[in-house]
């Protein structure tokens, strides 16, 4: 009888840690784009042709936007500032999360940033620069392959 409770009491525990670990999760792919705004932010279109201007949006990314000091090189969400944010940033090499959400949404958020601490870049970056940037996140969306070590490297090259 002990075993039967103690069995039980186990699948409880793991079925719990199980279930709280697929809400973080979850939650952590909801939208940064307030209710309020979303649809009109689905609604916004990328004037960019995807890989128009992949060098220049890399250095977007990597240099005036400073992108990768949250996001990290290689848009997982690990850079160096990343840390000190709850929930960290963006997973940009996240398949589900780039199939969520659209161009819009994220152009959005990088312009008008977002209340879990991204700042908004719309006075910093042009239009056209932020467009570069979107298309920069679904880059690094398609290169899931790039290692740690890559980008430590500094074969994404950083610009200043």
């Amino acid at each position: 009888m002990k075993d039967l409770k103690a069995s039980t009491l186990l699948v409880l525990l793991i079925n719990t840690v199980l279930l709280c670990g697929a809400a973080l999760a979850a939650e952590d792919l909801s939208p940064r784009v307030p209710a309020d705004k979303i649809a009109a932010a689905k609604e916004l279109r990328n004037p960019i042709a995807a890989g128009d201007s992949m060098q220049e949006a890399k250095k977007i990314f990597t240099g005036k936007g400073r992108c990768y000091t949250c996001h990290g090189l290689s848009g997982r969400g690990d850079g160096p500032a990343g840390s000190s944010f709850n929930p960290r940033p963006r997973d940009f090499t996240d398949a589900q999360w780039q199939r969520m959400r659209t161009d819009g949404e994220i152009f959005w958020a990088i312009s008008e940033g977002t209340e879990y601490g991204m700042i908004p870049f719309g006075g910093i970056l042009s239009e056209k620069e932020r467009w570069l940037a979107v298309d920069y996140i679904r880059e690094l969306g398609k290169n899931r392959d790039i290692s740690h070590e890559t980008a430590a490297s500094g074969e994404l090259g950083v610009t200043k």
